[in-house]
C-alpha cells in the first residue's frame, strides 16, 4: 500500500473512532432529532452516541417534559442551555459526566386582587397565567390570587369569562401587589377567547358544574322569574321534585342530603310557593357552584351535594338597580357605593301577589262567606354590606329573610228549629300555615402574606315553620259558643363560625385548611289544642315538646398539587366530631381527586369521597314539603355517612367552544331513615321522634353525559343520565332491596340558548325523565267493622293488601319551556320584555296517584293528579 493510502486509511479509521475515546468539550457538535420524547431520552441519545454521561438525582431533576427537537451540528452547549432552561435545571461538567441539579434561581411572588372594573365586584376563578413560564394560578372565591414565580418574570396575562383579556407588564424585581380590574364585554358572545381560559382538562375537580349568571339570564323563565334551583335541575346526575316543583335530588340521595350555602351559611328550606320558586333572587346571585361528588375536604355534613351560591357585593363605583313586574311577583334591587371604592351595599326585595287577584274574585261571588279571606303569598330580602379597610382588610356583613305565607277563613251559617223558634247559628273555619328561614353572615377576610390568605366568617341560620287551625260554632239560641284552636310549629337554628386559610407556596401547590365550629337548635314538634268556648270547658291541652342541642366541630386540610407535568391530584382530609344527648359521634372523612393529561389534551380523572351527616329530615311522602321536620342523630339514631367513588374523561376543544365530559359513579350511604308505618311526628301522642323510624342502607350508581356549546350566538347543552338508587330496611318490603322514591332509570336535558340579532334572544329547555316508583295495591277485600278504611267510591269498607314496596313505576314525565326576551338600551337605563312559556304542548305530568273507585262499576282503578298545565308568563324589566 502506497504512503498515501496509509494516511487515507488512517482517517478514516479516525472518523469511526467514538468520540468519548478523544473526550467532549463544550464546543463539540451533535446531532439529535427526536419528536414528542421526554428530555431523558435526549440525555440517552447523547449518551449512546457521543459518550456525553449525565449524572442527576431523580428526586430533585425532573426530565419527564416532553420536547420536540431538530439539532444538526448544533454545539453542545447551546443545546443542553436550550434543553434545560424552561425547567431550571442547571447543568455542569464533573470530569466527563455532566452533573445536572435544580436551579438556584431567586423568586417573587404576586399577589393582588381581580375585579370587574366597571362596578368593582371581585371576579371568582379569573386565570393569571405567566406565558414565559407556562404556569398560572385562578383567584379565590373573593377575587384574590397569589403566584410565586421567578424574579425575571416579565408579563401575566389576566382573563375571566364575559371580560376582555388584559395582559400585565411586571417591571419589579421583588414581591408584587396587583389590582388588577377587567372591562367587561358586555354579552358572553363578544368575549375576546384566549389561549388559557380555564379548560375543563386542566381542573382537577369532577363532578363539579360553574353556573354562570349569562347562562341563567338565558333561561326560559317560569311565571316570569329566573330561577337558580330550576336551572340545576337541567344538569345530569340532578333532579326536581314534584313537576314544576323546587327541591333537589343529587344522584339518588334524598333532599336533605344537599348542603345549600348562601354567602357561607347554610339553608335548610330552599324553595317558595312548596317549591314553585326558588329562595334567591337570581339578580343578587354573583356565583352558584354544584358539586355533586369528588367533594373538596373544606366542604361537609352533607352526603349528595353541596351548592354554594355567593351574592354580589354591591357596586363600588355608581349606583345601579333592576325592577321588574310580572304575573305573579315583583321585585327590585339596588346597589351602590356609600363611600366610593371603600363601602358598598346591596338591597333586593321580592313579592308575589296571586291573594291579591284572587281575593277580589273570590269575595266577588262571597265564595268563602261574607267575612272570607284568602291570603298567599311570599316575601323575602337581601341586604349586604361590604368594607375595605385596607388591602389587607375587607369586612361583609349580609342578611337574608324570607316567609311564606298562607291563610284561609271561611264563614258560613244556618238556621236551626229550637222548641218551635228558628235561630241563626254561625260557624266560622280558620287555617294558618308559614314557614321561612332568617340568615347572617359575617366575614373577614385577612392577607397575611402575598403567599397566605384567610377568611373567618359567623354565621346564624334558622327555619321556623308554623300551622294554626280554628273552628267557632256560635248558637245564640242556647248561649252557647264551640271555640276549638289548635297550633303546631317546629324550628331549627345554627350558629357557628369558621376560619379557612388558602396557602399558595408556589405553582405547584394550593393549600386549604381551617376549622368550623356549630350549634344546633333543634325545636321539631310542639303541638298544642284548646276549647275556648263558653260555657268555660276544661283545658285539653297536648304539648309534645322536644328539645336538642348538639355541637359539632371540624378540621380540614386539602392540597391541590401537580405531582409531574402530566399527574394531578386534590389531597384532602375532614375530620369532624358531633356532640349530642350526652354521646360524641366522631368522623375521618379522606378526599382524594385524581387527573391524568393524556395525549391530544383529554384528561381521565378519578375521585374518592368519604362524607359524614349529622341531621336528618323526617318525610312522610315522596315530595319536600314545609311541614318535613329537620332532627338531629341521637342516643338511638347513629349519623349517616356515604363512601362515594368516581371516575371520567373531560375534554374542552381547543377553540373553547365545546366540552365534553363522560362520568360514573358509585355511592353507598349507610344508617339511612325511614318513619315507620302508621307513625308521624306531628302526632299529639309522640313522645321522641327516634322511636318511630327505621334505620336501613341505601345505594346508588349510574352515569352521567353532557355536552356543552359555551361560545358563539347558540350555547346550551344536552346532558343524559343513566342511574339506579336502591334502598334496604329491615322490617319494609320483607327485608329485601327495592328502587327508592328517588329512582329515575334516564333522565334527558336539552338546553337550547338563540342570540337573534341585537336586541332578541331565544331560550328552550325540554326535560324527559323516567317515571318514580310509587306502592300500590296488588289486590283488595271488603273490610268489617269500623277500623276497616272507607271507600267513598263504593260506600263499602275495604282492604287493600300490598306486596313489595314501590312496585309499580308511574308515567314518565317531559316538558318542553320556551322563552323569548327583547331587550334596548336608552340613554340611562334597559329596558326588556320578556315571554315565557312553561310546558308548551300542555303535558299532564303526575303528581301524585291514588286509588279511585267507580260507584257504577264498583271497580278501583289507579288515578293521577297534575297540577301544572300550560302557562304562559310575561315579565317587563327595567336596569338602570
Amino acid at each position: 500500500m502506497s504512503l498515501a493510502g496509509k494516511l487515507l486509511t488512517g482517517i478514516l479509521i479516525l472518523l469511526y473512532v467514538p468520540l468519548n475515546v478523544f473526550g467532549w468539550d463544550w464546543q463539540t457538535r451533535v446531532t439529535v432529532i427526536v419528536r414528542n420524547q421526554p428530555i431523558e431520552a435526549v440525555c440517552n441519545i447523547l449518551e449512546k452516541e457521543y459518550g456525553i454521561h449525565f449524572s442527576y438525582s431523580r428526586e430533585l431533576v425532573n426530565l419527564s417534559r416532553k420536547v420536540t427537537l431538530t439539532a444538526q451540528h448544533q454545539r453542545l452547549k447551546k443545546l443542553l442551555e436550550d434543553l434545560f432552561a424552561p425547567d431550571d435545571i442547571r447543568f455542569t461538567r464533573v470530569g466527563e459526566q455532566v452533573v445536572l441539579v435544580p436551579a438556584q434561581r431567586t423568586t417573587r411572588t404576586i399577589s393582588g386582587y381581580i375585579r370587574d372594573a366597571v362596578s368593582g365586584e371581585s371576579l371568582i376563578g379569573a386565570t393569571v397565567y405567566a406565558p414565559a413560564l407556562k404556569q398560572g394560578t385562578t383567584t379565590n372565591q373573593y377575587g384574590f390570587f397569589s403566584l410565586t414565580t421567578v424574579k425575571d418574570t416579565n408579563s401575566l396575562f389576566i382573563s375571566y369569562i364575559g371580560y376582555g383579556p388584559h395582559l400585565q407588564a411586571v417591571t419589579a424585581k421583588g414581591d408584587l401587589w396587583l389590582n388588577i380590574s377587567l372591562q367587561p364585554t358586555g354579552s358572553l358572545k363578544e368575549v375576546v377567547v384566549s389561549a388559557r381560559e380555564n379548560k375543563l382538562q386542566e381542573q382537577t375537580q369532577m363532578s363539579k358544574v360553574k353556573l354562570s349568571t349569562t347562562e341563567l339570564d338565558a333561561m326560559p323563565r317560569f311565571l316570569g322569574e329566573v330561577d337558580v334551583m330550576r336551572t340545576l335541575q337541567l344538569l345530569p346526575g340532578v333532579g326536581g321534585g314534584m313537576d314544576g316543583a323546587g327541591g333537589l335530588y343529587v344522584r339518588g340521595g334524598g333532599p336533605d342530603q344537599n348542603l345549600v350555602l348562601l354567602d357561607g351559611a347554610p339553608i335548610f328550606n330552599f324553595s317558595h310557593f312548596f317549591g314553585v320558586y326558588s329562595l334567591m333572587d337570581a339578580n343578587v346571585v354573583k356565583s352558584t357552584d354544584l358539586y355533586k361528588g369528588a367533594f373538596p375536604a373544606r366542604y361537609g355534613g352533607r352526603l349528595s351535594s353541596v351548592v354554594d351560591i355567593a351574592t354580589k357585593e354591591g357596586n363600588m363605583k355608581a349606583i345601579h338597580g333592576n325592577a321588574s313586574i310580572g304575573l305573579i311577583a315583583a321585585k327590585f334591587d339596588i346597589e351602590g357605593p356609600i363611600v366610593k371604592d371603600k363601602t358598598s351595599f346591596l338591597l333586593s326585595a321580592r313579592r308575589s301577589y296571586p291573594d291579591l287577584l284572587l281575593n277580589a274574585a273570590i269575595q266577588s261571588d262571597n265564595t268563602l262567606g261574607p267575612n272570607g279571606d284568602f291570603k298567599a303569598f311570599f316575601y323575602d330580602i337581601n341586604a349586604k354590606v361590604n368594607h375595605i379597610f385596607s388591602r389587607k382588610d375587607r369586612v361583609f356583613l349580609s342578611f337574608y329573610k324570607g316567609e311564606d305565607n298562607l291563610g284561609l277563613q271561611q264563614t258560613t251559617s244556618d238556621t236551626s228549629a229550637i222548641s218551635g223558634l228558628h235561630t241563626y247559628n254561625g260557624v266560622t273555619s280558620r287555617f294558618k300555615m308559614s314557614w321561612g328561614n332568617t340568615i347572617a353572615a359575617l366575614r373577614w377576610n385577612h392577607i397575611y402574606g402575598p403567599r397566605l390568605f384567610s377568611n373567618i366568617t359567623l354565621n346564624y341560620s334558622s327555619y321556623t315553620f308554623a300551622t294554626q287551625y280554628g273552628h267557632r260554632y256560635v248558637m245564640p239560641a242556647l248561649g252557647e259558643t264551640t271555640d276549638l284552636f289548635g297550633k303546631y310549629s317546629s324550628r331549627m337554628e345554627n350558629s357557628g363560625g369558621r376560619v379557612d386559610f388558602d396557602y399558595r407556596p408556589n405553582p405547584r401547590h394550593a393549600i386549604r385548611f381551617g376549622a368550623i365550629t356549630t350549634m344546633h337548635y333543634f325545636k321539631p314538634g310542639n303541638s298544642s289544642f284548646e276549647n275556648k268556648g263558653t260555657p268555660v270547658q276544661p283545658l285539653d291541652t297536648l304539648n309534645n315538646s322536644l328539645r336538642v342541642v348538639g355541637g359539632e366541630l371540624s378540621l380540614y386540610a386539602e392540597d391541590d398539587w401537580q405531582l409531574n407535568p402530566n399527574l394531578y391530584a386534590n389531597l384532602g382530609v375532614h375530620a369532624s366530631a358531633f356532640l349530642v344527648e350526652g354521646r360524641v359521634y366522631s368522623s375521618v372523612q379522606p378526599r382524594l381527586g385524581l387527573r391524568y393529561v393524556l395525549p391530544r389534551n383529554w384528561a381521565i380523572k378519578a375521585a374518592y369521597t368519604h362524607m359524614n351527616q349529622y341531621i336528618h329530615l323526617l318525610s312522610s311522602n315522596g315530595t319536600t314539603l314545609p311541614t318535613d321536620i329537620w332532627v338531629p342523630s341521637t342516643q338511638r339514631v347513629a349519623p349517616m355517612f356515604s363512601k362515594q367513588v368516581a371516575i371520567g374523561v373531560a375534554k374542552t376543544s381547543s377553540n373553547l367552544k365545546y366540552e365534553f365530559s363522560l362520568e360514573g359513579y358509585f355511592k353507598s350511604m349507610h344508617n339511612m331513615i325511614e318513619n315507620a308505618e302508621n307513625n308521624n311526628i306531628t302526632n299529639t301522642g309522640a313522645t321522641r321522634w327516634d322511636e318511630n323510624v327505621i334505620v336501613g342502607k341505601g345505594w346508588s350508581y349510574g352515569s352521567e353525559l353532557m355536552l356543552q356549546k359555551k361560545k358563539g350566538s347558540t350555547t346550551g347543552w344536552i346532558g343524559y343520565t343513566l342511574s339506579w338508587s336502591m334502598r334496604r330496611f329491615p322490617g319494609i318490603n320483607y327485608g329485601e332491596i327495592f328502587p327508592f322514591k328517588y329512582d329515575r332509570r334516564h333522565d334527558i336535558e336539552v338546553v337550547l340558548m338563540q342570540q337573534l340579532g341585537e336586541h332578541w334572544e331565544f331560550s328552550a329547555s325540554w326535560h324527559y325523565n323516567s317515571g318514580t316508583p310509587i306502592t300500590v295495591p296488588v289486590s283488595s277485600y271488603a273490610g268489617t267493622g269500623n277500623a276497616s278504611p272507607w271507600d267513598p267510591g263504593t260506600g263499602q269498607p275495604v282492604i287493600d293488601r300490598y306486596d313489595n314496596w314501590n312496585n309499580y313505576r308511574g308515567a314518565d314525565v317531559h316538558r318542553l319551556d320556551v322563552g323569548i326576551t327583547y331587550s334596548k338600551q336608552k340613554k340611562h337605563w334597559r329596558k326588556s320584555w320578556n315571554l315565557s312559556v312553561f310546558n308548551v304542548y300542555n303535558r299532564k305530568n303526575p303528581v301524585f296517584y291514588y286509588m279511585e273507585s267507580d260507584p257504577v262499576t264498583k271497580q278501583r282503578y289507579l288515578t293521577r293528579v297534575t297540577l301544572l298545565p300550560i302557562l304562559p308568563s310575561i315579565t317587563y324589566a327595567v336596569k338602570f
